[in-house]
């Protein structure tokens, strides 16, 4: 079951809508990840390279049953713009667990939607009866590593790499 759309005022006035992403959205997310900022691409694929088109159908198509994806979006000059998108993905072994990620346009960074955005992710993970999410992160993205604690996920060092920070959220408490 899909949530429904929901508008955020961001604390300049702006009016977000967060919604779950559709396979109609493949241009405005293909549009989204190829104007991330290279620091901004890397830490969230921890790559440099490109998306392909069948990478961006992917996460535009999906099965609501086993993966949930919300993006935000505003209308600038008269079209909608999508400034961020969280996601989870289910594990295949059919546990109550999922892992998690998250990204916003640079512009949209440190102004409160990563928090909104992600909350709005987590009441779904728990409305869908999921029991943990997971992720990882760059060790060194200080962005995600706050908003993360801000969250309420508990923070470990990756014991094989010590660029990682492994990220995960007990949601049954």
């Amino acid at each position: 079951m899909q949530p429904e759309p929901e508008i955020w005022t961001a604390p300049d006035g702006t009016r977000v809508t967060i919604r779950p992403i559709s396979a109609a959205d493949f241009g405005l997310e293909r549009e989204f990840v190829d104007k991330l900022s290279s620091t901004s691409a890397y830490q969230r694929r921890m790559s440099t390279r490109r998306l392909t088109t069948e990478e961006v159908k992917r996460f535009t198509d999906i099965d609501y049953e086993r993966d949930m994806a919300l993006i935000a979006t505003v209308v600038a000059n008269g079209r909608e713009r999508q400034i961020g998108v969280a996601r989870y993905a289910k594990d295949k072994d059919g546990s109550d667990e999922a892992e998690f990620a998250i990204v916003l346009a640079d512009d949209w960074q440190r102004r409160g939607l990563g928090s909104k955005l992600l909350s709005s992710l987590l009441a779904v993970a728990r409305r869908q009866g999921l029991r943990r999410v997971v992720g990882i992160a760059l060790s060194t993205n200080s962005g995600m590593l706050a908003l993360a604690r801000r969250m309420g996920f508990r923070l470990a060092p990756d014991p094989s790499y010590a660029t990682i920070t492994l990220l995960s959220l007990d949601l049954s408490i």
